[in-house]
C-alpha cells in the first residue's frame, strides 16, 4: 500500500520514470538514423569536416538515448562540448562556446550525482506557477544581457543571436532539471534561435558545414516536440487511473481504521 502511495506521489511530482513504448523507440531510431545518414553523406561528399559528423551523431545519442544520471552522459557531454566549443570559437560565437564548456559539463556532472528512480524515460509533469514562469523569463533575459555584454567585449559575431541562444539554452537546462513541463516551450524557442544563429553564420561565412549544426538543433527540436505530445497523449489516462487507485487506497485505509476502532471499542 505504501509503495502504491509513493508511486502516485512520485508521478504527481513529475519524478516517475516510465519505460518507453515501442512506437516512441521507433521514432527515435528513425529520427537518429535519418539525421545521421544526412551527416554521413555530407562528410563523404566532403561538404563538412569529420568533426561535424561526430558532433551530430554524439549530440543525438547524448540527448536521445543516455540517462541523465549516467556516467556515459558525462563522457558524451565532454566530447560534444569540446567539439562544439572549438567550432563555435572558430566562428566567433563565444557565448555558445562558453555555455558548452562552462555550463553543460558542470551541469551534467551534477546531474550524474543525482539518483532518479530506475527506468529509461523521465517524465516532465510538474506545473509551473505563474510567478515561476515570470522568474524564468526574467532569468532568460538577464542571462542573455550578460552574454550580449560578454560578446561585445570579446568581439563576437552575431552578438544578439548568440547571446539570446545561449541565455535560453541555460534557462531550459535548469527547467529540465526541475521537471517543469514548461521546459518544452522554453526549449523550442531556444532551439529555433540556435538554428537561426547557425544558418546566419553559414550564410555569412559561406560555409555549408555550419548547416550541420543547424540540422542538429532541428533534430533536437523535432525530438522535443514529439516527446511533449507523446507524454501528454500516453500518460494523461494513466495519471487519472493512478489517482483513482490512490483514492481507493485512501478509502480502504479509512475503512480499516474504523474497523480497528470498532473492534477496540468492543473489548
Amino acid at each position: 500500500m505504501e509503495n502504491q502511495k509513493k508511486f502516485f506521489h512520485d508521478y504527481f511530482d513529475g519524478q516517475i520514470i516510465k519505460e518507453e513504448s515501442p512506437k516512441y523507440k521507433l521514432f527515435k531510431l528513425m529520427l537518429t538514423s535519418l539525421v545521421a545518414l544526412f551527416g554521413l553523406f555530407c562528410w563523404l561528399a566532403d561538404f563538412c569536416a569529420p568533426a561535424f559528423f561526430v558532433l551530430l551523431v554524439l549530440g543525438m545519442v547524448w540527448n536521445f538515448y543516455v540517462k541523465l544520471e549516467s556516467k556515459l552522459a558525462v563522457v558524451l557531454c565532454v566530447f560534444v562540448s569540446a567539439i562544439y566549443f572549438v567550432i563555435a570559437c572558430n566562428y566567433r560565437l563565444y557565448s555558445n562556446a562558453v555555455i558548452y564548456i562552462g555550463f553543460y559539463i558542470p551541469f551534467q556532472m551534477f546531474a550524474a550525482t543525482k539518483t532518479y528512480y530506475g527506468g529509461s524515460f523521465v517524465q516532465i509533469k510538474k506545473e509551473m506557477a505563474d510567478v515561476h514562469q515570470i522568474l524564468y523569463i526574467i532569468l532568460s533575459v538577464l542571462l542573455s544581457v550578460i552574454f550580449y555584454m560578454f560578446d561585445l567585449g570579446v568581439g563576437a559575431r552575431f552578438a544578439i543571436l548568440d547571446a539570446l541562444s545561449a541565455g535560453l539554452l541555460v534557462a531550459t537546462a535548469l527547467l529540465r532539471n526541475e521537471r517543469y513541463n514548461d521546459y518544452y516551450y522554453f526549449r523550442c524557442f531556444a532551439l529555433v534561435l540556435s538554428m537561426i544563429l547557425w544558418v546566419v553564420a553559414a550564410l555569412e561565412y559561406r560555409s555549408f558545414e555550419l548547416v550541420i549544426i543547424a540540422v542538429m538543433y532541428l533534430a533536437y527540436l523535432i525530438f522535443d516536440v514529439v516527446t511533449n505530445v507523446f507524454e501528454k497523449n500516453n500518460y494523461e489516462n494513466e495519471y487519472m487511473q493512478l489517482k483513482k487507485e490512490y483514492l481507493e487506497i485512501e478509502n480502504k485505509s479509512k475503512v480499516e481504521e474504523k474497523i480497528k476502532a470498532y473492534k477496540k471499542s468492543k473489548k
